[in-house]
């Protein structure tokens, strides 16, 4: 009996690496193994042009999206979380954008700032504390509402101000040794870390950057007198960096279907409406008139379905719906999010192996993964 458990332990222990080596030669898992966390991790380039789109990204396998930078081993949306994305491998790296008081941008998933950094300890911006209310433009439709949020917002505060701000591990069951070391990062800043990397390692680096509460922000403007929204802030800036057109690796993204109808008549870049929800018919003609490059979807609330098992300790899987397939008979592109390495973010199906769900997701069709772990 001790031999059999032995063999069969070896047998899984093969399955696994062969697996694992499998994808790490289709170029699916990008990098090399290592015990040093600095040790550099990319894809080899290639000479077939027909592996890649005309942004210079791969087209013959789903983009690895670094979703906050490597936000699963870092504190997201730092310099050091972009770093490690690109020596890892990543495709894009994703940038929540947030409006400062003198209108730059940081990348920071939500506009206000408590979460993630230590605002909240800092006295002397104790009284910028304010409360805004930050649903989204349709009165029908709660899902995307935040409701009136209690905290310290980018928008009070200019980027130097907010640059004296430390970062944190936003998530309690994560790495916290990188705590406190790093600050706010701007858009200008991953743009530059993307271009250097990009170049170091002979290949293009995309952005894939956010549209954050645009309806929210701009009723904010509105009451300060600030005719501006921040749609148009985002394309100046991206346009200042070099991003204007679908020949750019970058994408532009937003929860906000009117968001996206207020720009596809400014800009020729590449859009993407997120969603978590299905869509009414009336939702898929507004989207074929916008002209969308894809779909960012909720993965398990839209494709894998799932329950929670009777004793609350995880979740199994229910059932596989057709919305990658749907997304594609409208000729986009699917980008599901998010994908995390924690067990308790898996189902009982994936026998806690995050790679198990990876390829579910491939033999599916999805044409790019937003993860926390792009490694």
């Amino acid at each position: 009996a001790t031999k059999l458990i032995l063999l069969d332990s070896l047998l899984q222990e093969s399955i696994s690496m062969i697996f694992l080596s499998s994808l790490l030669f289709s170029g699916f898992v990008i990098g090399n193994l290592a015990q040093n966390s600095l040790t550099e991790f990319y894809s080899c380039g290639s000479d077939d042009s027909t592996e890649y789109s005309e942004d210079g990204l791969p087209s013959s396998r789903p983009l690895v999206i670094a979703h906050r930078g490597a936000s699963g081993m870092y504190p997201e949306h730092t310099a050091l979380a972009y770093r490690m994305a690109a020596e890892q491998g990543a495709d894009m790296i994703e940038c929540d954008l947030a409006v400062t008081k003198d209108f730059k941008f940081i990348c920071s998933h939500e506009p206000w700032l408590s979460w993630n950094t230590d605002i909240a300890s800092r006295d002397e911006y104790a009284d910028r504390r304010q409360t805004y209310n930050m649903d989204d433009d349709d009165p029908l439709i709660d899902w995307n509402d935040k409701g009136d949020i209690d905290d310290w917002f980018s928008f009070d505060f200019e980027l130097d101000e907010l640059k004296q701000l430390k970062k944190k591990q936003s998530q309690e069951f994560r790495d916290p040794r990188y705590d406190n070391q790093e600050t706010v990062v701007t858009l200008d800043e991953l743009v530059d870390i993307v271009r250097e990397y990009g170049e170091k390692q002979d290949r293009a680096i995309g952005i894939y950057v956010e549209m954050k509460h645009a309806s929210a922000v701009n009723k904010i403007f509105a009451e300060r007198g600030i005719d501006r929204r921040l749609e148009d802030v985002t394309l100046e800036a991206l346009e200042n960096l070099g991003y204007t057109s679908k020949s750019d690796p970058c994408f532009l993204q937003s929860f906000e279907l009117t968001s996206l109808e207020y720009v596809k008549d400014k800009t020729d870049l590449k859009l993407v409406f997120l969603l978590e929800r299905n869509l009414t018919s009336e939702e898929w003609t507004r989207i074929d008139n916008i002209g969308l490059s894809g779909l960012g979807f909720d993965k398990g609330g839209l494709v894998t379905i799932g329950a929670s098992d009777e004793v609350g300790r995880g979740k199994y899987l229910l059932g596989v719906t057709d919305f990658i397939d749907q997304i594609h008979q409208h000729g986009l592109k699917a980008h599901g999010f998010t994908f995390r390495n924690e067990w308790m973010k898996l189902y009982w199906d994936h026998g806690q192996d995050p790679y198990s769900q990876l390829k579910q997701f491939l033999d599916l069709g999805i044409d790019g993964y937003f993860t926390d772990f792009p490694l």
